[in-house]
């Protein structure tokens, strides 16, 4: 037997009811979402490191590892490949900080490699959270010894750089276009730090993977 009021058939719910009935918060932020416009921003990580632009422009390409030494990246596998390897798709899951929290985004991106000029961009074509993602990494080599005063190298070993050693000059853009109201407010500082953890992530396994043989320079 079951106790409590029983529903009449024909009673109607009262209108307060609804104010005060949990709504699924990703469900209320699709709703902001929709009556939001987008916004864009982008941001520029420039830094000189001591490694061979050839060396971190094979790692760059190698998605299927990102997993392992990214920070944040839980997932990364390349789906397909086209036009001889210049061009592929490619699934990550990665977090993004969000209202003191992480924001857990599965996406994915279609990359294109321009080996003559030294570029790899990567353009979201599936995504939930935002409407847009884009980063273009874009590598030089140097073999003058930097100035010790330059302000864009992170790197204070730099001056230490023996001139026959080569030094890559990075240039990392990334560029996310949202609806999410809260998002928004806090893109500046999501892309700035992203930006920066990845350049030092890649700078790191440049270090941890041995330069493949045909890389080394000659003395």
């Amino acid at each position: 037997m079951l106790f409590g009021k029983r529903k009449r058939k024909n009673e109607e719910k009262s209108p307060w009811l609804y104010l005060y009935t949990p709504y699924p918060w990703h469900k209320t932020m699709s709703l902001f979402k929709s009556f939001s416009s987008p916004v864009t921003k982008r941001f520029v990580e420039r830094r000189l490191l001591q490694t061979n632009p050839w060396h971190l422009f094979r790692i760059i390409q190698d998605v299927d590892h990102y997993s392992s030494f990214l920070p944040l990246c839980t997932h990364s596998q390349v789906l397909g490949v086209q036009k001889n390897g210049r061009q592929f798709e490619a699934t990550l899951t990665v977090g993004f900080p969000y209202v003191g929290g992480l924001l857990q985004e599965t996406y994915v991106s279609r990359v294109q490699v321009n080996p003559e000029e030294l570029t790899v961009t990567a353009k979201s074509i599936e995504s939930r959270w935002f409407d847009s993602l884009q980063s273009t990494w874009k590598l030089g080599e140097v073999w003058e010894q930097p100035p010790q005063d330059n302000k864009n190298s992170k790197n204070p070993d730099l001056k230490s750089t023996p001139l026959d050693l080569p030094i890559c000059n990075v240039n990392f853009e990334v560029e996310m276009t949202v609806r999410d109201p809260i998002i928004s407010q806090l893109l500046d500082q999501i892309l700035e730090e992203v930006a920066g953890r990845q350049v030092t992530a890649f700078e790191k396994r440049c270090r941890e993977i041995p330069v493949p043989p045909d890389l080394i320079v000659k003395q």
